[in-house]
């Protein structure tokens, strides 16, 4: 079976990596996904991480696992988990990468909203939002943003 989930996070490393280091992580990322048959989109904020994972059940639940475990992250949420019936994304990217406040508050929204009540506006406005940046990405070959001081 194929699932879509989303998860956001709280990033827990605030230093800026060199790009040549960034560059070489999303590459090992990338690899990894495709062998994984992992599709979807990374967002990275200054403070939060948004992602969302398309693919076979059992790969999707091997990456979150791992993210569960991951120091760099923490408050894991999985906002959103559902079956699909193929995929909605082309692939994997690294969608967003930047300071913007406008893309913090919206995962912050989202991240609030979770515990209260149905937040699948919130949700709903997040997926096309990353599914935007992804299709803008592919388009600049390269996440939309910079980190500061890149």
């Amino acid at each position: 079976m194929f699932i879509s989930l989303i998860y956001v996070s709280r990033r827990t490393i605030k230093r800026v990596a060199p790009k040549a280091e960034v560059d070489a992580t999303i590459a090992r990322w990338t690899k990894r996904n495709a062998r994984l048959r992992i599709r979807g989109a990374l967002l990275i904020t200054s403070g939060h991480v948004a992602q969302i994972l398309e693919g076979p059940e059992e790969s999707v639940d091997h990456l979150m696992d791992r993210m569960r475990r991951d120091p760099r992250h923490e408050n894991v949420t999985v906002i959103e988990r559902k079956p699909i019936d193929g995929y909605r994304f082309p692939d994997w990217c690294f969608a967003y990468w930047g300071t913007a406040s406008y893309m913090d508050q919206k995962i912050a929204a989202v991240m609030a909203k979770h515990e209260a009540l149905s937040e699948a506006g919130e949700t709903a406005e997040l997926f096309d939002l990353m599914r935007l940046l992804a299709r803008e990405s592919h388009e600049g070959r390269g996440p939309i943003g910079q980190p500061p001081g890149s």
